[in-house]
């Protein structure tokens, strides 16, 4: 990982450099706003446990080879003390960024840790969401 991340102020701003990087197809992006630190998890939709930076590096990878992936929260739940900040969203996943209608939903939670390089993911579980209808928007959107 890169010694020259980006200091995020708050938690909110790592969330949106997320989404910003799955958007562009930025696996070192996305990296870069993990802990640095060897027990990062992450869980992918179809339930595969990807533990430490090279595991979660080919998994985005993998992810992000075909097709960019832009999400827009439909619901968002976050809760943070000090130090540490949970966030329990569901987005809608569109794979065009004019799309209007989701392709699906997932269910993302993130954990994330304040440490000296500021805000960073250390753990993101996703799952497809078992709900079958949202209400989304019906016309084109901005993402963050």
């Amino acid at each position: 990982m890169t010694k020259l991340a980006r200091l995020f102020q708050n938690a909110d701003e790592v969330v949106d450099a997320w989404r910003d990087a799955l958007k562009h197809r930025d696996v070192k992006g996305a990296l870069a706003i993990w802990l640095d630190d060897d027990s990062i998890t992450c869980v992918l939709p179809e339930g595969q446990r990807l533990s430490g930076h090279a595991e979660i590096r080919e998994g985005l990878e993998r992810l992000l080879a075909k097709q960019a992936l832009f999400l827009e929260p439909i619901a968002c739940i976050g809760h943070s003390v000090l130090g540490a900040a949970v966030y329990d969203t569901t987005e809608a996943v569109h794979l065009r960024a004019d799309q209007i209608e989701a392709e699906f939903f997932l269910n993302i939670t993130l954990v994330l840790l304040q440490d000296s390089q500021g805000w960073r993911i250390a753990h993101l579980h996703a799952s497809h969401s078992t709900e079958e209808t949202f209400d989304t928007p019906s016309t084109p959107h901005g993402l963050h």
